[in-house]
């Protein structure tokens, strides 16, 4: 209670008999602007205004017995000061009521026994007043630990919902900081993550209710260093909480209280809690991305496989049975100039049927992995690849290039020719399309590649890789490749709107060969 805290400052040692000073003077200032606090000394004012009213006007003496009235009267700024400021307000004001009678006491009834039932009066009225106060407190202290408790549910919610809802946490992490300076009312918080990996740099956020200092060099001071654990004390304003687990430390989190405050046993464990949701989301989140990124390594040493498998496929029909199939060519020519009339008919057949295997087998070595895109690079591959579904589509299909083109990295210009090559597959088998636009677009930071149709569309879902769940698996696939090289995949349809396939990359420039 304020009054005990108010006695036992001379009890204290200095730095912390200083604190209670400054609290105390804080407390008389709220109470000075509370208007309750007003009222209860003009109650006082009235109530001892009449009381001597009644003495000095002589009617003590009637039998109309004025003079109980003014001491039962003075109830009434006691009960009002207990229900308001509890048993510290009814306290002192029936000292001041008791100390206000004395005079009375003193001047009209120093002879006889009058003042002694006077005074016993009075007692039962401050006891009456200050038990009503002990009450009063009590359940205020109820409501305010109820308010404070569910404050504290409200900000751990707020923290929680921050931390679990993105796999980027330390995107987060500068809003959660600064749900705890105003919720906690803090002075300063910083948190240290140490590096997800060894050669990176610690991540070090700080929020403050004022700007940090910055030196001449312009870069923001660091504060000062703590070791985990210090100022946990409640009786100091700042606490350090490491985030560890299975003896690994993971980073610190620091709190400072305002000059002269002190940290109070809820701060620090509310402090500890969200330290420890911290500690856990970034867990979550590294364990998340290293899972990513060994999946993404997996896919794509599957893919490196499926294309060094595709090429030595593609290399073997176009140097063996290409080359062999235009042996047969040859010598079926030579067998047609020698053979009589009745020999001509079946030997154009096979003649013709070769001629289409042929074709067959080179467009497959083509589709497989064209020599052109190693050779000669990513715009002449599409050229020909538009080309060729011009020949299928029922209109057309164009190619635009915009700006100048340049080489790109291989695995670059390979997931590019795939994503079209499938895009335009789309196109053909399920779009209902009847012309298709492709466009490669360079400038001075990203490549772009979009295969737009004037389909039938269809309506997407949110999350393109529910397709796969369908067994759709284009699209998917077309969304993992632009991924593995860096890029970032877009796909806008429209039931009767036709569909676009956008695929954007960082540039990577090299030098054309």
């Amino acid at each position: 209670m304020d009054i005990l805290a108010g006695f036992t400052w001379i009890l204290e040692p200095g730095r912390r008999r200083g604190r209670k000073s400054i609290e105390a003077l804080r407390l008389l200032r709220r109470r000075v602007g509370d208007r309750h606090f007003w009222i209860t000394q003009g109650l006082i004012a009235a109530v001892t205004a009449l009381h001597y009213f009644i003495e000095t006007t002589g009617l003590v003496g009637s039998e109309l017995g004025f003079h109980d009235i003014p001491v039962i009267v003075y109830v009434i700024p006691i009960i009002y000061a207990s229900l308001h400021f509890g048993f510290e307000g009814g306290v002192f004001t029936g000292i001041a009521c008791l100390l206000l009678s004395l005079p009375n006491m003193v001047f009209w009834h120093r002879d006889g026994y009058e003042w002694v039932g006077e005074l016993a009066m009075l007692s039962v009225l401050i006891v009456a007043g200050d038990f009503l106060g002990a009450r009063a407190e009590e359940e205020l202290q109820l409501r305010r630990k109820a308010e404070r408790t569910s404050s504290r549910l409200a900000l751990l919610n707020q923290v929680g919902e921050s931390l679990s809802h993105a796999m980027e946490v330390e995107q987060q992490l500068p809003r959660v900081l600064r749900l705890l300076l105003s919720g906690l009312s803090l002075q300063s918080i910083w948190l240290r993550l140490e590096p997800e990996h060894p050669d990176a740099e610690p991540l070090l956020i700080q929020e403050a209710t004022e700007p940090w200092p910055v030196p001449a060099e312009g870069r923001a001071a660091m504060p000062p260093p703590m070791e985990p654990g210090l100022g946990t004390s409640p009786d100091d304003g700042a606490i350090v909480v490491p985030l560890a687990r299975d003896g690994s430390e993971l980073g610190l989190l620091s709190a400072c209280l305002p000059a002269g405050a002190t940290l109070s046993d809820e701060q620090a464990e509310l402090l500890t809690t969200v330290a420890h949701e911290i500690q856990v989301a970034v867990e979550n989140a590294r364990l998340y991305r290293e899972r990513q990124e060994s999946l993404r390594s997996y896919a794509s040493q599957v893919t490196q496989a499926q294309e060094e498998e595709r090429l030595r496929i593609a290399r073997e029909l176009h140097d063996e049975t290409a080359q062999d199939l235009v042996r047969v060519v040859r010598k079926l020519e030579q067998l047609g100039k020698g053979c009589g009339p009745d020999l001509m008919g079946p030997i154009d057949e096979l003649l013709s049927l070769t001629r289409n295997t042929l074709q067959t087998v080179r467009r497959y070595s083509r589709d497989l992995r064209p020599s052109v895109l190693d050779d000669l690079g990513l715009v002449p591959t599409l050229e020909a690849l538009v080309e060729e579904a011009s020949i299928r589509l029922r209109s057309a299909a164009r190619l635009r290039v915009v700006g100048t083109s340049r080489r790109l990295p291989g695995p670059v210009e390979l997931s590019l020719f795939r994503i079209a090559q499938e895009a335009l597959r789309n196109v053909e088998r399920h779009g209902d399309a009847t012309a298709a636009l492709v466009e490669l677009a360079f400038d001075g930071t990203e490549t772009r590649l979009s295969v737009t149709d004037d389909g039938k569309g269809f309506t997407p879902p949110a999350n393109i890789s529910d397709l796969a769940r369908a067994g759709k698996l284009g699209l998917v696939g077309m969304k993992e490749r632009a991924e593995l090289v860096g890029g970032r995949f877009y796909l806008h349809s429209d039931p009767g709107g036709g569909t676009q396939v956008k695929v954007v990359v960082s540039s990577d420039e090299r030098p054309a060969r």
